[in-house]
């Protein structure tokens, strides 16, 4: 009996401290959740939306995949040693379009004539003899007797390039300043227009553009074009 009641303490120390032991590994977990409680939510937030995205994401990567078009453009073959106008791109046209521009409507009395030949060799047949005829003869010696000077501003915002066929026209507009035995003229803003083909390419001309035609109007504003390589 003595020993029955010295057991029954030691007993109820055991339960009690197994119940506190309970109640401190209960109290850490709580603890523990309150410290990841902010994460948890933010992971739980981001999964809720990732799951709807990747699904959209899926569904719109099917309907591109779907609904795609392949167009494949095949230039057409080039004739032997000459490109097609169609397959050059616009700014060769142009550039050549300005160089030529630049050679007979900006000069000097000492410079144009350089600048006249170098010039005539852009063009081609019959505009090659009509340069010759009216540029190389009358117009330069108008500049050299005169004493001539002239400076030709291109405006690039208003250059236009058209495409007929193996022929493309570029329309050149600008401001053109003059001056005479030392007097300046009032600027006028004057139109070239240059139309150009290609002929067969050379180490010097790899794009085989020539100039068949140019046109020039002195003054944009009631004045009619003149179909020739000269000017006003």
């Amino acid at each position: 009996m003595g020993k029955a009641r010295m057991v029954a303490p030691n007993v109820r120390e055991v339960v009690g401290d197994t119940r506190l032991k309970a109640t401190r590994s209960e109290n850490d977990t709580i603890r523990l959740w309150e410290n990841y409680k902010d994460q948890a939510l933010m992971w739980r937030s981001l999964s809720l939306i990732q799951f709807p995205a990747t699904f959209a994401a899926l569904i719109f990567a099917t309907v591109m995949w779907s609904t795609r078009v392949v167009n494949l453009t095949v230039p057409s073959k080039p004739e032997p040693g000459i490109h097609v106008a169609q397959d050059i791109p616009d700014t060769e046209f142009i550039n050549a379009a300005n160089t030529y521009v630049n050679l007979v409507a900006t000069y000097q009395p000492g410079t144009a004539r350089k600048q006249f030949e170098v010039a005539r060799s852009m063009l081609k047949e019959p505009m090659y003899t009509k340069f010759g005829e009216e540029m190389m003869v009358s117009e330069l010696g108008a500049i050299e007797s005169t004493g001539r000077t002239q400076v030709f501003f291109t405006d690039p915002l208003r250059t236009k390039v058209t495409r007929n066929g193996n022929e493309v026209t570029v329309n050149l507009v600008g401001e053109r300043w003059k001056v005479i035995q030392g007097s300046p003229l009032p600027t006028v803003t004057s139109r070239f227009t240059i139309t150009m083909s290609t002929i067969p390419r050379n180490p010097l001309n790899p794009y085989g553009i020539v100039i068949t035609l140019v046109s020039f109007k002195a003054s944009i504003e009631g004045e009619q074009p003149a179909t020739d390589g000269g000017q006003s």
